[in-house]
């Protein structure tokens, strides 16, 4: 089956004010994702729902799970740091293989050589781009289906961003998927297949970019400013 994950008619609220509205997605294998909006617009409430951190109305299954056990398949990296300060990049793999069974210890070596992060570094003495390459490496390092990738070009220098997309291309296969949340739209253009464009927690676009930019004869910053200038 090439679906790896399916949305069903899911609502997410907060208080009185929802989140998310009733959702109905549709995913499949061998795509890289872009999650599209502003700050508001439901980008990190929907990952979470998807990974079970929060939950709602209606559904959602990955590759045939629900709740939890998602977790089993698919990996996720947040917008915030989830390691202390205090610990070395060595303590940190050796965390993640102790949490996770696919953790890769292998592949995450390749990749820490790639970025340029020796096992020796001390975490709170990596910059803010070293610190998004150590996330990246890390979630990437798990054998799973489907990432979830949060704003990963967000503040960091021009030399981490390249690494990261390149890394990020060099992670696909036609067996996974990949979503990535992302405000720098000219950073990931050129590596998406398909976008998804979430406004006030409405789901409004979802669709092949080539198909996109034939139908439209625009960019994704063009098409950005045409869904949300309002």
């Amino acid at each position: 089956m090439n679906s790896i994950l399916e949305v069903t008619n899911f609502t997410k609220g907060f208080f009185k004010k929802k989140a998310l509205s009733d959702i109905n997605l549709t995913l499949t294998r061998g795509n890289i994702y872009g999650l599209i909006g502003p700050n508001g617009s439901g980008k990190s409430t929907l990952m979470k729902s998807i990974y079970g951190m929060v939950k709602g109305r209606g559904s959602i299954k990955a590759d045939g799970r629900r709740g939890v056990d998602i977790r089993n398949i698919v990996s996720y990296m947040p917008t915030e740091d989830y390691f202390y300060p205090y610990m070395r990049v060595e303590e940190v793999v050796k965390f993640y293989l102790d949490m996770y069974p696919d953790f890769n210890s292998e592949r995450a070596n390749e990749l820490l050589e790639y970025m340029q992060i020796d096992l020796k570094d001390s975490v709170s003495g990596l910059s803010t781009g070293m610190r998004m390459r150590l996330k990246l490496v890390l979630c990437l390092a798990r054998e799973c289906s489907l990432y979830m990738l949060d704003e990963p070009l967000n503040g960091i220098d021009i030399i981490s961003k390249k690494k990261i997309t390149e890394t990020i291309i060099g992670s696909m296969s036609e067996e996974k998927a990949i979503i990535i949340s992302s405000h720098m739209l000219g950073d990931i253009e050129l590596i998406l297949d398909r976008v998804i464009f979430l406004k006030k927690g409405l789901l409004v676009l979802e669709d092949s970019l080539e198909a996109l930019r034939e139908e439209r004869n625009t960019s994704l910053e063009d098409l950005y400013w045409e869904v949300y200038n309002d």
